[in-house]
């Protein structure tokens, strides 16, 4: 815990400031998306921590199991479901709930962390995470690495991109 200068506030070294989905797990996450649309899709992603981000480096699809699927994602417990850190995901398929949280989604997400994919018509428009506070959710900002130039395969691009967002 820090002193932050400004009015005495304090902030937690331990925060998660932000999420990284390499290319090839956004592809991973959008195919499933996609063949489960027009039914809400799910699963997690498994995450490492990266000093006050977290790096996604698996993804585990689920089965919606809802009985209003159009509208609601539910999934059984599983075996397969990594462990900490990880990420929750689920889409929305409907314009009506667009990209943030639903009452719904608040009440009922147990995770410390879930990633909203807006996705009306079966491709991702919006990537949007939320982590659980002591008491609200907050937004957390999900990025995408830059793609590494010509000739330097298996080094670490640097910086990234913020990916889409909507309101």
């Amino acid at each position: 815990m820090v002193l932050s200068p400004k009015r005495g506030t304090m902030r937690f070294r331990h925060r998660i400031h932000a999420l990284t989905i390499p290319d090839g797990l956004r592809d991973a996450i959008a195919a499933h998306i996609s063949a489960c649309h027009p039914h809400e899709a799910g699963g997690y992603l498994a995450c490492e921590r990266r000093g006050d981000r977290l790096y996604a480096t698996d993804h585990v699809p689920l089965d919606n199991v809802s009985p209003r699927p159009r509208r609601r994602f539910v999934a059984t417990s599983t075996d397969a479901v990594p462990p900490e850190p990880r990420v929750f995901y689920h889409s929305h398929t409907s314009a009506s709930t667009l990209s943030g949280l639903t009452g719904i989604d608040r009440q009922n997400i147990r995770d410390r962390f879930a990633l909203v994919v807006f996705a009306p018509h079966g491709e991702p428009y919006s990537y949007r995470l939320f982590r659980l506070g002591l008491i609200n959710w907050h937004e957390v900002p999900v990025m995408t690495e830059k793609q590494a130039p010509e000739g330097t395969e298996g080094q670490s691009p640097e910086g990234s991109t913020r990916l889409p967002r909507l309101v």
